[in-house]
């Protein structure tokens, strides 16, 4: 609501957002109510006509195999009903793709913490000074064993047809390219070669393979875009390439730009194991403070809240998920409980009743839960690469889930679901025979 009232040229869907909702609800209640009102008097005909059937050839091939009377008919009572049973694992299935929807959240934000390179941040520090010589600063680089220095330089060029500026970035050389995270296409590898960020692709309703033309202090540059990566500064509005390219000027002329003869900065990529802060201090000590040298921003800093969210969401999802689990876990003790006079007849055992009604609750859990997870990560995927695309970073930043953390999930929720049908079943299946044939009466 508070990003609505920022919003007022968007204050009419909230209204529409929770007239719909109100009718949405209002539908489904009249709806069960008709439904209600058509059953007939006594269902004593259908009740034993549905119990009489002859079970499906999958369960009779199941119990010829020895399979556990339990399972074989838990099975079929889960999927007996096809429209009845896929409306459970519809509801079921929901707050699972929502709760796999959060942990994609969650995972994308830790890729950004753990794994920068691969979203566009391989240089965990930049380092600029103004004070230190060109061989006195290589030195000095040098000596870090857990640094790998990349000169770079950045100006503001204007593109055609376009009034405000992009970032033109020559980083690394031709005989040393800096890492960047190619997405689509290549590295740019040869002169006049560059990568680019969706929002300039974007911007200049461009692809990877065009030629794009720009001018930085009156001089053009003329570049083949070999490759798109994720650029998480300026809105992807930014076209990179070797600091010898954007030295040479423009259409590989040969002719020197319009650019200083050192470098403006150093992207400072750290070693497997590095911790930044150290070579920080390092650096600042071993310059006696001569050379700046800053911590890149990484997104994932400002988006820590997210984590506090997804927490919460994940808490009021399981809530939603355990109210309908008990939906479920009522309906299948009361239709297993019509059953209980045959099941009896035939030689189970209270357990083995138990074992029944525990183990098709348990089958419907299972195929929502496999559904939910397999749509969540289908989804969490699609919606964080659009968000990508839409603020210029680019999509391929989506990071899915663990598949442990899935099947995590997935055993969590088939536990839950049987644990919490495991009294209603015991009571159920020791009930009174006279009450069992009162409730087909």
């Amino acid at each position: 609501m508070a990003v609505w009232r920022q919003l007022p040229g968007h204050a009419w869907l909230t209204l529409v957002i929770s007239g719909g909702v109100v009718v949405f609800i209002g539908s489904a209640t009249c709806l069960a109510a008709w439904r209600a009102g058509r059953v007939p008097p006594v269902p004593v005909a259908r009740a034993a006509a549905a119990t009489g059937a002859r079970g499906p050839g999958l369960t009779r091939r199941a119990l010829g195999l020895r399979v556990p009377p339990a399972l074989a008919l838990g099975w079929r009572g889960a999927f007996h009903h096809p429209l009845r049973s896929s409306a459970a694992v519809a509801r079921l299935a929901v707050p699972l793709l929502l709760i796999t929807v959060a942990l994609g959240a969650w995972t994308t934000l830790d890729r950004f913490s753990a794994h920068p390179e691969n979203v566009g941040l391989p240089a965990a520090l930049t380092a600029r000074t103004d004070a230190l010589g060109d061989r006195e600063l290589h030195q000095l680089l040098h000596n870090q064993r857990d640094v790998t220095a990349y000169p770079g330089s950045e100006v503001q060029a204007l593109v055609p047809g376009q009034t405000g500026t992009i970032t033109l970035r020559g980083v690394g050389t031709d005989a040393r390219p800096y890492p960047f995270a190619v997405v689509e296409g290549r590295a740019a590898r040869g002169p006049d070669e560059a990568v680019a960020g969706q929002g300039l692709l974007d911007l200049l309703d461009a692809r990877v393979g065009d030629w794009v033309r720009m001018t930085v202090a009156g001089r053009p540059y003329v570049l083949h875009i070999v490759g798109r990566t994720i650029e998480t500064a300026d809105g992807g509005r930014v076209v990179s390439t070797s600091l010898d390219t954007l030295r040479d000027g423009a259409s590989g002329a040969g002719t020197p730009g319009a650019l200083p003869s050192r470098p403006d900065f150093y992207h400072l990529v750290l070693h497997h194991g590095a911790d930044p802060a150290t070579v920080r201090n390092a650096l600042t000590k071993a310059s006696a403070g001569r050379l700046e040298v800053r911590q890149t921003p990484n997104p994932a800093d400002q988006l820590s809240v997210v984590r506090a969210v997804a927490v919460g969401l994940i808490a009021v999802l399981i809530l939603i998920g355990l109210a309908e689990l008990a939906t479920t876990v009522g309906a299948g003790v009361r239709d297993r409980s019509r059953d209980l006079l045959a099941l009896r007849a035939v030689g189970l055992t209270p357990r083995q009743i138990t074992a029944v009604i525990v183990s098709a609750t348990a089958f419907v859990t299972l195929a929502a839960a496999l559904a939910g997870t397999g749509l969540g990560v289908l989804v969490s995927q699609w919606l964080i690469n659009l968000q990508g695309s839409a603020s210029g970073w680019g999509a391929g930043i989506a990071q899915r889930p663990a598949v442990p953390v899935l099947l995590l999930v997935v055993a969590v929720a088939v536990l839950i679901a049987a644990t919490a049908s495991a009294l209603p079943a015991a009571r159920a299946a020791r009930r009174r025979l006279a009450d069992s044939a009162t409730d087909l009466l």
